[in-house]
């Protein structure tokens, strides 16, 4: 078994580190681990790293062990009180014309920009979809195709320091070991269903695979000028 057979995610919580393995062809859940680790975070809740890497080690090495591969990447889902929820509403005049699916992609990178440049400390690590409103009407979907002389879309965006992620960074590149993308696991718990709870890192799986259709994975890299214009409408959570 070879370590792209497996998609790995480290859960790291205010009271517990956890491993999970899900099998790539599968996605099923095949290993689970779950440590205490209550001496190593604050009363502010806030990681000690350089007491992290031998606990860290010892996961590394047992998920390792337990599955015969050797991990170089991962997925991070952390919980930190230093997370910021962003709200920002976007607006575009649309002029009577239909709506596309570029005009909210490139509504959302003018949001993204706004959003970057106004907290450049942090990184956004989820950009979810509120609603969308055409003519002050409100829309849990995307309506392509309908004409509309003013289109916006109520935007969140979920950040945490960048100083934060370098230090896990770190922390994981002393082990050799890659981390593809963070996860921000308060936002993670909104996707749980009353009646059909699941762990945290299955709803990590389910976030990168885009199963939350409120969720933008990806915005286009070039944003160009088409006569946007945004108002921010709640800042910080």
């Amino acid at each position: 078994m070879n370590d792209k057979s497996f998609d790995i995610y480290f859960e790291f919580n205010y009271f517990t580190i956890n491993t999970a393995a899900f099998n790539k062809l599968s996605g099923k859940l095949e290993y689970y681990y779950e440590e205490s680790y209550k001496d190593y975070i604050s009363n502010q809740h806030e990681l000690n790293f350089n007491e992290l890497q031998e606990i860290l080690e010892k996961n590394i090495r047992k998920i390792e062990k337990s599955l015969n591969i050797f991990i170089k990447d991962i997925y991070l889902i952390i919980e930190t009180p230093l997370t910021k929820t962003i709200q920002l509403s976007v607006i575009k005049n649309n002029d009577g014309n239909k709506i596309i699916k570029n005009d909210a992609m490139y509504l959302i990178q003018d949001a993204k920009q706004q959003i970057l440049k106004s907290v450049s400390e942090m990184k956004i690590l989820h950009i979810l979809v509120e609603k969308y409103v055409l003519d002050n009407i409100d829309y849990d979907y995307l309506p392509i195709n309908k004409n509309c002389k003013k289109f916006s879309i109520d935007t969140k965006f979920i950040c945490v320091p960048k100083d934060l992620l370098r230090k896990f960074e770190k922390l994981f590149l002393n082990q050799q070991v890659y981390i593809n993308q963070f996860l921000c696991l308060k936002y993670l718990k909104t996707l749980n269903e009353k009646d059909n709870e699941k762990k945290v890192c299955e709803l990590g799986q389910d976030s990168v695979k885009g199963m939350n259709k409120q969720e933008v994975l990806s915005v286009p890299k070039l944003f160009k000028n088409k006569g946007f214009f945004a108002n921010l409408f709640s800042f910080f959570e």
